[in-house]
């Protein structure tokens, strides 16, 4: 399970969202963030999420606003070029750590082994 994303109201509202806007969440995980900014869309919006985790791209949201790709960001420009969108209104990028990640760290850890921690 996902935490909830902490300053989701601020992060969201600093988007100052259009409702025909189109996004890019390029952090999707549990898809909080995107959630909202899909509250905040009009019918013609659009938002594009992006996230190269399995257990993410589990959370797709079912909304015909909603394109989550399965990849990472850094091939955000091909993506968008392939969708067609020429300009976006606004980008949400999370890089803090999720919970998730310690807990399924711990779960696909065996008993005993050895925990590798690499912060850069």
């Amino acid at each position: 399970m996902y935490h909830n994303p902490v300053l989701l109201k601020e992060s969201v509202d600093g988007l100052n969202i259009k409702e025909d806007g189109v996004y890019v969440d390029v952090t999707f995980g549990g898809g909080g963030h995107s959630k909202e900014i899909l509250k905040r869309l009009g019918a013609e919006g659009k938002l594009f999420a992006f996230d190269q985790d399995e257990d993410a791209q589990a959370n797709a949201l079912g909304d015909p606003r909603f394109t989550l790709i399965a990849e990472n960001f850094r091939y955000i420009a091909q993506f968008l070029k392939f969708y067609g969108i020429r300009k976006v209104d606004g980008i949400l990028a999370d890089y803090g750590v999720s919970s998730h990640q310690f807990d399924k760290r711990k779960e696909d850890s065996l008993p005993d082994s050895p925990q590798v921690l690499i912060c850069a």
